[in-house]
């Protein structure tokens, strides 16, 4: 009896420690899963989040090259260097439509001075005239409508010289209205592509990376359109999801 009573004890501990073995096993395969899982979750948002973040910066890096443009003007080829200050190149975007502001002044100024002047020879052009109606003509006379033809001469070429202004203005705010556009564009596409990133992932997470960059490009080349404005409204509808 003590025997059997023996045998069955050992057969109890047994059990026990093959089924605590197994348990602890299965407990840890479980926790290995689980924590392997949970690694590879994060690893992915944070290699999407670093993608996310290099589209941010090669997007930022186009809006500065653009401003770096209008900065150096019509004539400077674009070397843009990474240890400028941001601050500087918009203040200095700013300065090229203070000096088209500048430039027209002078230019303005310049030609109504000379405008003026003309006018007062008109006068006198006028007491000239009269003495030829009447033929009374002094050498004076003469002499001095030489002299306002030759002024005359003067003041046009002047003029002429005064207006060629428009041609540097107009290559400032050339660049100046491209480099707004080309900013207004960098910064919609790069905001939508970035956007449409995100609502993806929040719709499929288990998704991979290079399957959601190329949700977010069908979608974005849907948006776009064959047309500039024939898809405006689901632009602006998704801009409005996206907090603007």
């Amino acid at each position: 009896m003590v025997n059997d009573d023996l045998i069955v004890q050992n057969m109890m501990e047994k059990i026990s420690t093959d089924l605590t073995e197994s348990l602890k096993e299965s407990i840890t395969l479980a926790i290995q899963k689980e924590i392997s899982k949970s690694m590879s979750k994060t690893l992915l948002e944070g290699e999407f989040y670093r993608r996310i973040n290099e589209d941010l910066q090669s997007g930022l890096k186009d809006i500065y090259q653009e401003v770096a443009k209008a900065k150096k003007g019509p004539t400077s080829s674009v070397s843009v260097s990474v240890d400028a200050n941001p601050d500087d190149l918009f203040n200095e975007a700013s300065d090229q439509l203070d000096a088209i502001m500048r430039t027209t002044e002078k230019a303005t100024q310049d030609i109504m001075d000379i405008v003026e002047k003309l006018q007062e020879m008109q006068f006198a052009l006028s007491a000239i005239i009269k003495g030829f109606e009447s033929g009374g003509v002094k050498k004076e006379q003469r002499e001095e409508l030489g002299q306002i033809n030759n002024t005359l001469g003067e003041d046009l070429m002047n003029i002429m010289t005064t207006l060629s202004f428009q041609d540097l203005t107009g290559q400032r705010i050339k660049i100046i209205v491209e480099t707004i556009k080309s900013v207004e564009k960098i910064v919609l596409d790069l905001y939508m592509s970035t956007g449409l990133k995100i609502k993806a992932r929040e719709k499929a997470p288990e998704k991979s990376l290079e399957e959601l960059d190329q949700v977010a490009e069908i979608q974005m080349s849907e948006l776009q359109g064959p047309t500039e404005g024939s898809d405006q409204g689901e632009v602006d509808d998704l801009l409005a999801s996206l907090g603007l």
